[in-house]
């Protein structure tokens, strides 16, 4: 993985001010110069100003969202799914926000990094636009290759406080609450977040059927088909999140600190079912299993940005991340001895990002970048297997950026070199690599915009996929990592057209592609003299993906009605042991339509299909459809969601991997494609002359975890 990735505002006020304006000393002229008795008066056809809500740039797709828009979204991620913005997709089920390739976009607010979970507190009337940027070289973006920068309104000093529930029924109990509140007085600004989320359900598990190669005590080889039926599961889940912030910020400095406590508990994670053999007795058999688990986790971030003379500009982000977790799997059956895999551990990840800028004249500007950190785990396992392991991954990296910039051109590309080092106790594994990118993007005018966009970079395995400890998963199953795994190269090349004709319409085509070499991939071999298997990591092969597709909105009945589809084909291409072809067609459809206070809303996501990278699996999920009914005023936002009502059952997605020695055909059971009826409420009351509203602070994540699972 290559650790770098790496305003034109249209203010319509003025613009209707100044054409009144003009308007009004057309007018006084045209009546110091009338002659009433030689011209006739004639009747003029009105004259509609409209501002443009959309458009395009050689650095930036701007939009801002309508009134209607804004007043039915309830966080910023619900925003952009208002927006239907055609560069990007909104994951149904998680709300991830990626580009129409699945690659990650960083979420701004006011050019400062925010969270999925600080954007809930967003309030969206304060919104003023949206812009999603390619390879934007401004350092306060550190580097990120695809960004959403939301600008919200500034005020001078006061606060606001946004309460949000979020209750799922049908579907066992399903609840997220939180508490945001935020208070500004002249350059500080201070966030605090609290929330509360809980989760009580009896529909989590799986069905499996393993298809085992093997052998029997005398050597012969023979297939064991082996199938776990889950009968009744039991999970509850209890996370507490506090976050407190502060900003400084004035024209020429900013420097925000962050800090974050988060306690996550798993009192109850049980799982009991069936279990058959073939050939076998004809005896059917029992299966439990318990994952209780409960981890504590401390992080802080800051960010340091500096306006320099002579164009110069510095940002400095510093983070740590703290994890303390127990992990207690207990597995058994009717037929075989208890497994017991209890694990205690300490994590540690630390990082820090520093870019230098200069802008050379208007059109050049070049950047320095480096960054390192480490990623450090304690981590012991105690029961059937004991093991004591001390982990280390660490890696340094710098690059230079240059960036091109004319009215209609905008060149970015950057190289640089990264060294990474592991130490799985004891066992060295270093690599040094280049990396570089590359996007160029044409923008004529204001409605269209062509990009393209090469990478070279390297793929890092986990830690838990490098740890050498053999842990055993059933009675005829073993999994390890490799310490020796290497990295994986790739490399990437997109292609887009955007076309925003007018502000009734959007779209945007795309073309994907990706190629991962030698990457890490999981195999299965045999272990204990052939009579059971064990689970590993090689580097083996080729992955290819291919993609085409395309996103469009339009907006009908005077912005009332709006309308978006997105129709991929992808192509998935796997070479070495696992030689597969996967071809599948997937679609997103959403129509909303907005009637004075309230709004109404149809979504369908066809399912999912993919082909992962690292292992031999063909993975497909259930369609996602709702319908969402909901009303909002300046203060409160009420909806309720009916989604998958025409869906039957807990299935939540089936998962097929065929390899030499183990074939297995998994069913996922969940609550996600199950029928259920969310009610969300959002209430929001200010305080002060004025109020200061964005950037919102939220749950902060703890440090890569290396239990394997």
């Amino acid at each position: 993985m290559a650790k770098f990735a790496p305003q034109t505002v249209l203010n319509m006020q003025n613009r209707i001010i100044t054409s009144i304006f003009c308007a009004t000393l057309t007018i006084a002229a045209m009546a110091q110069t009338e002659t009433p008795d030689s011209i006739k008066t004639q009747d003029l056809d009105e004259i509609v100003v409209e501002a443009q809500m959309q458009r395009t740039s050689p650095t930036s797709t701007t939009f801002i969202p309508t009134v209607k828009q804004k007043n039915a979204s309830q966080n910023a991620v619900d925003l952009l799914r208002q927006m239907a913005i055609p560069q990007i997709k909104i994951s149904s089920v998680n709300e991830v926000v990626t580009d129409n390739a699945g690659g990650e976009v960083a979420i701004f607010i006011n050019f400062l990094e925010a969270s999925k979970e600080e954007m809930e507190g967003l309030r969206t009337p304060d919104v003023k636009k949206v812009e999603y940027l390619e390879f934007p070289t401004d350092p306060r973006f550190r580097g990120a290759q695809r960004v959403i920068n939301i600008i919200v309104q500034e005020y001078a000093y006061g606060g606001y406080t946004k309460l949000t529930t979020n209750e799922n029924f049908l579907v066992g109990f399903s609840s997220r609450n939180n508490i945001f509140s935020k208070f500004s007085y002249k350059k500080m600004t201070y966030d605090l977040y609290v929330g509360a989320n809980n989760w009580n359900n009896h529909h989590i598990g799986n069905n499996v059927k393993g298809i085992y190669s093997l052998k029997d005590a005398d050597g012969k080889d023979y297939q064991l088909i082996r199938t776990e039926t889950l009968d009744d599961s039991h999970y509850k889940q209890n996370q507490y999140p506090v976050t407190f912030r502060a900003t400084y910020a004035s024209e020429k400095i900013q420097i925000r600190n962050t800090v974050g406590f988060t306690h996550l508990d798993i009192p109850v994670y049980d799982q009991r079912g069936n279990l058959t053999y073939q050939p076998g007795s004809g005896q059917n058999y029992t299966f439990n299993r318990s994952n209780p688990n409960r981890n504590n986790s401390l992080a802080y971030q800051g960010s340091f940005f500096f306006s320099l003379p002579k164009q110069f500009s510095i940002d400095i982000s510093p983070r740590f991340n703290y994890t303390h977790s127990n992990d207690n799997l207990s597995y058994s059956t009717s037929n075989s001895p208890e497994i017991v895999r209890n694990a205690r551990e300490n994590a540690y990840n630390y990082r820090v990002d520093a870019y230098l800028q200069k802008r050379i004249g208007q059109k050049h500007t070049a950047m320095l970048g480096v960054n390192g950190g480490d990623n450090i785990n304690r981590l012991r396992y105690s029961g059937t297997n004991s093991y004591y392991d001390r982990f280390h991954n660490a890696f340094a990296a710098g690059m230079l950026c240059y960036n091109f910039q004319t009215q209609k051109i905008s060149l970015y590309a950057d190289a640089g070199v990264c060294w990474e080092g592991s130490d799985i106790n004891g066992e060295k594994y270093n690599d040094t690599y280049p990396f570089t990118h590359i996007n160029l993007r044409f923008s004529p005018n204001s409605k269209n915009a062509f990009s393209a966009y090469f990478q070279y970079a390297t793929n890092s395995p986990g830690i838990n996929q490098k740890a050498s400890d053999i842990l055993q998963e059933n009675e005829y199953m073993y999994i390890t990592g490799n310490p020796l795994l290497k990295n994986s190269r790739h490399v990437t090349l997109n292609v887009a057209y955007t076309w925003m004709p007018t502000n009734a319409f959007g779209m945007s085509a795309f073309s994907n592609f990706v190629e991962y070499f030698d990457r890490q991939i999981i195999i299965y071999e045999p272990y204990n003299n052939g009579q059971a298997l064990i689970r590993n990591y090689y580097n083996n092969g080729n992955y290819i993906k291919e993609e085409i597709g395309l996103a469009a909105n339009w907006k009908l009945l005077g912005g009332k009605l709006q309308l978006y589809a997105s129709p991929k084909q992808s192509f998935y291409k796997s070479t070495g042991i696992y030689n597969k072809l996967y071809n599948p067609f997937t679609i997103t459809a959403q129509a909303t339509y907005y009637l004075n206070s309230f709004y109404f809303q149809a979504y369908y996501q066809s399912p999912g299909k993919q082909m992962f990278t690292s292992s031999p699996q063909i993975y497909k999920d259930r369609n996602f459809h709702s319908l969402t009914v909901g009303w909002a005023n300046s203060d409160w936002n009420v909806r309720v969601m009916a989604a998958n009502f025409f869906n039957k059952g807990w299935n939540s997605a089936d998962i097929f991997t065929e390899s030499p020695l183990y074939t297995e055909y998994r069913e996922n059971i969940g609550t996600s494609s199950h029928f259920r009826i969310n009610i969300t409420a959002t209430y929001t009351f200010g305080y002060g002359k004025k109020v200061q509203r964005g950037n919102e602070v939220g749950e902060q994540s703890g440090a890569n975890s290396a239990i394997i699972k």
